[in-house]
């Protein structure tokens, strides 16, 4: 799906992948095993294919960077981006590890839903080397005057960045906005690092000019749904935040509101993650909140 004249959206809506550029591009996100396998089934069949000489990781969650040896393998030479802490995160084998194990359990149930015809192999990876570290500020050059500029955007990790290419006023927000439900109603809040950093960085996504917010998952908030969304966003953490310190001042135990909040926010292709893996990101809204109150 062509997004604008330099940017083409390709994924199955759980993950989605970008390719900005026309001629030398980069591919922006990398996903899990899985969406990585849908990709390069749909990358295979495109006529015209622009020469990827960059994969960015947006932030180093295991849905964000279990796809890379899958993208590596398309795209031998190109360089893969990412922040510094994500270079540091992904750099360990114990946390590479457990990253494949929980993206093995997305690609059964991909398989066993008939998603996939069959599982991809588990790479022998001890970790995911990163080639060039960006901060705020950097910019990537593609195509003639075609520049992607990186934000600091902290919040929902330690490594969270995203991505603003001006000419064609897009932002790539990976998860620091939050995430579409599939009901299309509700944001998932999603503050797992900080709950007032990921508001600053809301309200700093939401500074620049936009027409396009390229999220990671689910449909692209355009034209005037943007500022809906960023709206939709602020307005689901706050209320997260709000009802997690009303049951936590009920007495309730924190395990129950875990589940509550897994109950409410766990849907569409969050669905197919691990468990145990949700319920902890659920824990990490609640020790958020207790860190403000």
């Amino acid at each position: 799906m062509k997004l604008t004249d330099n940017v083409m959206l390709l994924g199955n809506g759980y993950f989605n992948f970008y390719v900005v550029g026309q001629e030398q591009a980069a591919l922006i996100e990398c996903g899990t095993r899985a969406g990585a396998a849908i990709f390069r089934d749909q990358w295979m069949h495109l006529e015209n294919k622009p020469d990827i000489k960059y994969i960015v990781v947006l932030h180093s969650h295991f849905d964000h960077v279990c796809g890379v040896p899958v993208l590596k393998e398309m795209f031998p030479q190109a360089q893969l981006l990412a922040s510094k802490v994500s270079r540091k995160i992904l750099s360990k084998e114990r946390i590479v590890s457990e990253y494949f194990k929980n993206d093995q359990v997305v690609s059964e149930k991909y398989f066993n839903n008939g998603l996939l015809d069959r599982i991809p192999e588990t790479p022998k990876t001890e970790n995911i080397n990163i080639d060039i570290v960006v901060a705020q500020g950097d910019q990537l050059e593609l195509d003639k005057g075609l520049k992607l500029e990186f934000l600091d955007a902290p919040g929902h990790s330690v490594c969270s960045i995203a991505a603003y290419l001006e000419n064609d006023k897009v932002m790539f927000v990976s998860d620091a906005a939050g995430g579409v439900r599939p009901d299309g109603e509700e944001i998932a809040p999603v503050f797992f690092q900080d709950y007032d950093l990921y508001i600053a960085s809301l309200k700093k996504l939401n500074s620049y000019p936009t027409e396009k917010i390229a999220v990671a998952h689910g449909d692209i908030p355009a034209g005037d749904k943007v500022n809906k969304f960023y709206s939709q966003s602020l307005q689901a953490a706050e209320k997260c935040f709000d009802y997690i310190k009303a049951r936590l001042d009920e007495g309730a135990e924190e395990k129950l509101v875990a589940a509550e909040l897994f109950e409410k926010y766990i849907k569409g292709g969050l669905a197919y993650y691990p468990e145990e893996l949700m319920l902890g990101s659920m824990h990490l809204l609640i020790n958020n909140v207790k860190a403000k109150i």
